[in-house]
């Protein structure tokens, strides 16, 4: 069973920005976490101040892993950017195996198909996936 990091931040009081991070083993919890997101005072404040809340799901460690990065920009969008390092390489250039993704803007619907095959999928499975 996979276990999902997740590391969002929204304002709780104020207009400062509040780190969370959670471990997530089900999809659920992540269907939950973006459902329970302050999707309209967190768009209306980073309009405001210029600086907004988002998330990381993070299948991995620091050195080889999958990360989808969720960016509200409308009630019911995002920009949806997916980074996967499967080797980190020597210095981390040398013999690195990495690769990043833009999914432009997404529909949550979509945001959330997405994130799901961090537990549907071994990072080297994505990797494969996604390398083109």
């Amino acid at each position: 069973m996979s276990i999902v990091k997740v590391v969002y931040d929204h304002r709780v009081d104020g207009e400062e920005l509040v780190v969370h991070e959670k471990s997530l083993r089900l999809y659920r919890e992540v269907d939950a976490l973006i459902v329970s997101y302050p999707w309209k005072s967190e768009l209306k404040l980073s309009e405001q101040l210029g600086v907004g809340g988002g998330f990381h799901f993070i299948l991995g460690d620091e050195n080889i892993y999958a990360c989808y990065q969720f960016v509200p920009i409308e009630l019911d969008k995002g920009f949806l950017f997916l980074d996967i390092v499967l080797v980190p390489g020597w210095l981390k250039i040398f013999g690195r195996k990495s690769l990043s993704k833009d999914f432009d803007t997404v529909s949550i619907s979509e945001a959330k198909m997405r994130i799901k095959e961090l537990f549907d999928y071994s990072i080297a499975s994505l990797y494969d996936k996604y390398h083109r």
